[in-house]
C-alpha cells in the first residue's frame, strides 16, 4: 500500500500486516512536504499506532520517528512549516 492508497481508505478501510509494511517503507522516504495538510493528522494517528505497536521494521525506525516529529510539530504550529492556520 502507497500513500495515496492509504488516502483513499477513509475512516473504514482495513490495513493487512503487508499493507502496513509497505506503508511504513514508502512513509520513511517521506517528508512533511509530501503529506498534504488535509492528511497530516490522519498519517501522525496512524504512524503513532505503529510505533506503539511495534509494527515498523527497526531498520526504518529512525526515519519514521523524524516523520512523526515534522508532524507533530505541525500540528502544534503549522505557520513554522510554511503551512496556513484556520484559526484566524
Amino acid at each position: 500500500m502507497k500513500l495515496q492508497d492509504f488516502f483513499a481508505l477513509g475512516d473504514s478501510g482495513v490495513i493487512t500486516p503487508d499493507d502496513a509494511a509497505t506503508l511504513n517503507r514508502d512513509l520513511a522516504g517521506k517528508s512533511l512536504s509530501n503529506i498534504p495538510s488535509e492528511h497530516r493528522q490522519n498519517v501522525l494517528d496512524y504512524l503513532l499506532k505503529a510505533m506503539q505497536f511495534d509494527s515498523v521494521d527497526h531498520d526504518i525506525q529512525v526515519k519514521i520517528n523524524a516523520l512523526i516529529a515534522a508532524l507533530q510539530a505541525n500540528a502544534v504550529d503549522p505557520q513554522l512549516h510554511g503551512v496556513e492556520s484556520d484559526k484566524n
